[in-house]
């Protein structure tokens, strides 16, 4: 019975998880067994992608003799997982609020649990496979039969990934009992899944800067030197020590989950207890109340957090990579290269306003209601236009911010600097027209947490996809630029770039405000 019911649960869970894309199934005829395999897929095909494009990064490396390299990749992906599940248990247990909906139904508590950590264990295993190509590939070059190879390091994989899932879930599921997380339930979880952010971005610098100045190698880390060696060599002393270590550990974490953590989530101790009272403030405008109001709905740390890592961490990686590991610097770039400064501007922004910025979901975090909004004696357009220019503005001061530290590290002049400003504000306005238009055709006002607004229409899949051929396509554009500038005249090739992007940006702003006007707006 119980088994019967840990299956449907799971199957429930996986279709909560990415709403759009189950609905995309359907919509292509399938249904039942094939529905789900056809998700699970999905997932799997993200797991290859990452377990590709780094496994075969890892085989031009002697991981049996460089031993930094392993540990630094392992290390490295460690923080990465470590970071997916701190926001992917967030947004399944305590974001959803879905645990009372299971209460009343005649449902075992273990496999209500059991289901949703099976799911989370599937979304975040594609983080971690590069570990799983990494313990097989160093198996496989020490020479011995590739079967040994491959089974010790999956069964290696298999222990070092639940060891992981089992810490992080105890982290968690503890730090959620106490008070200060119950008083301070959405402060808490941004400043731990900011943390984990900052920790993510803090291991690659620091694993990037590692290596010795005069060889490629890296710094073994400690702690991670004995699984290198349980690869190499697993029937060693210390290879054997360290397994036992984490046979140990796991059932250790396991029964202190199971005992005593899950038995007060199940208790409800993990419930916000502090009671929320609202001022009433009068003598406000319309205007300012929804001003206030949708400030509110932006408060959602969960949101904030997926959103950053989806759209501007990315970048963020790229100019410390660039500019501070590397230490690349525009200083020579003169003022005829300003329009060069203002087209990347324009190419930064749109990478980073994506369907993954605050824009592309701004309409659905009104939920139900939008309806209620839309009921009000109140123009419904200019609420919408409202919200338009509100969460352009909020993303406008961090576009600026953050150009101005590129332009910062990049030493380009005060000129310079200015212009690409001005490209993240126009780039800006662009993309968040399109992706706002995107969220109103996608609109999905029941959704339970953050990560199914960002997986409609494609998920982080599509969003990676975009943003690549968004950089291929402005780097092209840029070196091309560049190429007419030291070619012809610079007076004229700047003009005739600046008439282009204002005819292309008037269209676009057009197309936009047109598509309004005619917008059918019945929710």
């Amino acid at each position: 019975m119980i088994s019967q019911q840990l299956k449907q649960l799971i199957k429930i869970n996986i279709l909560y998880v990415n709403p759009q894309q189950t609905r995309k199934q359907r919509e292509s005829g399938k249904t039942g067994s094939a529905l789900y395999r056809a998700l699970i897929r999905q997932y799997v095909l993200l797991g290859g992608i990452f377990a590709f494009i780094y496994g075969g990064l890892l085989l031009t490396t002697n991981l049996v003799k460089d031993i930094g390299a392993f540990t630094n990749v392992v290390g490295l992906f460690t923080v990465i997982g470590l970071s997916q599940s701190v926001t992917t248990i967030d947004n399944v247990f305590f974001e959803s609020k879905d645990l009372k909906d299971y209460l009343p139904l005649p449902l075992s508590q273990w496999a209500v649990y059991a289901a949703k950590f099976s799911v989370i264990g599937l979304i975040i295993l594609p983080t971690a496979l590069p570990v799983w190509m990494m313990f097989v590939i160093t198996g496989i070059q020490t020479g011995r039969f590739v079967g040994v190879g491959i089974t010790v390091g999956t069964l290696l994989f298999i222990l070092y990934y639940i060891f992981l899932f089992l810490f992080c879930s105890i982290a968690i599921f503890s730090f959620a009992q106490t008070k200060l997380y119950r008083h301070h339930q959405k402060l808490m979880t941004f400043l731990m899944t900011g943390i984990t952010m900052i920790a993510m971005i803090g291991a690659i610098v620091v694993m990037n800067s590692a290596s010795d100045d005069d060889s490629t190698s890296y710094k073994p880390i400690p702690g991670l030197t004995q699984l290198h060696q349980v690869v190499v060599d697993p029937i060693s002393s210390t290879s054997l020590i360290t397994v036992a270590i984490l046979l140990v550990a796991v059932v250790m974490m396991g029964l202190l989950l199971q005992k005593w953590l899950l038995p007060k989530v199940m208790s409800g101790a993990n419930a916000q207890t502090r009671t929320v009272t609202r001022k009433h403030r009068r003598g406000q405008g319309m205007a300012r109340q929804f001003i206030r109001y949708n400030l509110g709905l932006l408060g959602n740390p969960t949101l904030l957090t997926q959103s950053m890592a989806m759209t501007i961490v990315p970048i963020v990686f790229f100019g410390i990579a660039m500019f501070v590991q590397n230490r690349f610097s525009l200083a020579n770039l003169t003022i005829k290269y300003a329009g060069v400064t203002f087209v990347v501007g324009i190419m930064g922004a749109v990478v980073m306003i994506s369907q993954g910025s605050l824009a592309g979901v701004m309409i659905s975090l009104d939920r139900q209601n939008l309806p209620f909004i839309k009921s009000l004696p109140i123009d419904f357009k200019s609420y919408l236009w409202l919200k338009f220019k509100l969460v352009v503005a909020i993303q406008s001061v961090i576009l600026v911010c953050l150009a101005i530290g590129f332009a910062f590290l990049a030493k380009l002049m005060w000129f310079n600097a200015v212009t690409l400003c001005l490209g993240v504000l126009l780039g800006n306005l662009l993309s968040s027209l399109y992706n706002y238009t995107r969220d109103w055709r996608l609109l999905d006002l029941t959704w339970t947490n953050a990560t199914q607004l960002f997986n409609r229409g494609g998920g982080s899949v599509m969003i990676g996809f975009v943003m690549l051929g968004v950089m291929i396509a402005g780097g092209i554009v840029v070196a091309i630029y560049v190429t007419l500038l030291n070619a012809f005249s610079p007076l004229f090739i700047n003009a005739s770039a600046l008439l282009l992007v204002v005819i292309a940006s008037t269209y676009i702003v057009w197309h936009y405000v047109d598509y309004w006007k005619k917008a059918d707006l019945t929710l």
